[in-house]
């Protein structure tokens, strides 16, 4: 049932780049409790850390598939100084306890595109595009032509990019805001997602894009598409509040 609340376990902390975590959660779950999420969905973790209690939403970062097979939950954390979440997940041992709430969002993926479909992220903002590879390869292979574009201050905070690596048929713009020494050969751009979008060729009757991450990247992408004349129902977004980790 969406938006019900589950006991979880830490499974695993994996260290994705320098300032991002993996967390793996596992489900306590029975007929009556059984969580069923949908590719670029989210959930929310709550904790109570000196008594007092805490909420901070992430997307989910694998497959439903791959939830079903090992039972576990992946989220993808942003290390933020001075974050509680940041601070509780960087020394967090395995087999602690926690509610997960969800799950929750509507970025998600119809089974058809009319034209071109462009997924642009920031930072963390790239998990729940990691949940859709599977239908992401479903609609390249039936003709849809799918744009990912990632963006990160550096070069070694970039996540995820094996994971991707695997598909076929997909274009990829890696956008480096602070990288010193872009790569052209490996499709990096100096610069920030919404630097990206003149070059894509939108259409402003069939394109579809969605955004997920920093808040100010889509503030800023939303305005720059309405600008090119995107409609509203022709962007789909979800924002991040980092100040929140």
């Amino acid at each position: 049932m969406p938006g019900s609340l589950l006991s979880a376990k830490l499974y695993k902390t994996e260290q994705l780049s320098a300032n991002t975590l993996q967390l793996s959660f596992e489900l306590e779950q029975d007929e009556s409790t059984i969580f069923n999420f949908i590719a670029g969905q989210f959930l929310q973790l709550q904790f109570e850390i000196d008594g007092e209690r805490y909420k901070r939403s992430y997307s989910i970062a694998n497959t439903p598939d791959d939830f079903t097979a090992t039972g576990q939950l992946q989220v993808a954390l942003s290390l933020v100084s001075g974050g509680v979440a940041s601070g509780l997940f960087q020394k967090a041992p395995p087999g602690i306890e926690l509610n997960i709430a969800g799950p929750f969002g509507a970025l998600t993926l119809p089974e058809t595109f009319p034209g071109q479909l462009i997924l642009a992220g920031t930072g963390t903002g790239i998990a729940p595009y990691r949940s859709m590879i599977p239908q992401l390869q479903t609609l390249t292979d039936k003709g849809t032509a799918v744009t990912v574009v990632k963006g990160f201050r550096y070069r070694e905070e970039s996540i995820y990019a094996g994971d991707f690596a695997q598909l076929s048929n997909i274009k990829y713009r890696t956008c480096l805001s602070r990288e010193p020494n872009v790569n052209s050969a490996n499709n990096e751009y100096a610069g920030h997602v919404q630097d990206q979008f003149d070059a894509l060729n939108l259409n402003p009757e069939k394109d579809v894009v969605y955004l997920c991450g920093n808040p100010n990247m889509i503030d800023d992408c939303v305005a720059l598409l309405r600008d090119r004349g995107l409609s509203p129902r022709q962007i789909k977004r979800e924002k991040y509040v980092y100040s929140g980790h």
